[in-house]
């Protein structure tokens, strides 16, 4: 009984560390309108997307179930991994290790790299949309948070399985961003 009440506050501990209350100026912002894309797996039009989404469906029930909460496969918005944690009955640890095994289960098999390597490659087009515009505002000496808003509407446009291909089979929107400069630059892109 000791044993779980120390596990249950070194949990909390941990949650409130790797997860702190949203500031006044992210609350502002969520509040502004600006929220993801809602979709579901099933819901995929792309020939690019429900490939990725019939690789997502093949992976075990634990480890897909966590990848559609984190990533709002589901139809509902994209939530934590600590609220994910709590919506399954799990541990913050056990449910961020299971996702963590369900992204290198995308990164290391061949059907997910061929799905998601796919997807990746025609986001990359719309990220150098995004890197254009930002470095038109930089060059207008626009505020930093108007720069960050063209890269916040470009996430909140993605697909669930777009965010999902970008922010876990990918590096994330700003390193891929890199990327896709780097392929333009070389005449790959």
């Amino acid at each position: 009984m000791l044993a779980e009440y120390i596990l249950s506050k070194v949990d909390g501990l941990v949650r409130r560390t790797l997860h702190p209350r949203p500031s006044r100026e992210a609350r502002r912002h969520a509040s502004q309108g600006l929220m993801p894309r809602r979709g579901r797996l099933d819901e995929a039009v792309d020939p690019l997307e429900q490939a990725c989404a019939r690789v997502v469906l093949a992976m075990p029930a634990e480890e897909r179930r966590v990848l559609e909460l984190t990533y709002g496969l589901t139809g509902h918005l994209p939530i934590r991994p600590h609220r994910a944690a709590d919506m399954l009955g799990w541990g913050l640890a056990q449910t961020m290790t299971i996702g963590e095994g369900a992204i290198l289960r995308l990164r290391n098999s061949a059907s997910g790299q061929a799905a998601f390597g796919a997807l990746l490659a025609a986001l990359h087009l719309r990220l150098l949309d995004a890197a254009e515009r930002i470095y038109d505002l930089r060059m207008e000496n626009a505020p930093r948070a108007e720069r960050d808003m063209v890269l916040k509407r470009f996430w909140c446009e993605l697909s669930p399985v777009e965010r999902l291909c970008l922010r876990g089979f990918g590096e994330g929107e700003v390193a891929e961003m890199r990327v896709a400069l780097e392929a333009r630059a070389d005449g790959r892109i």
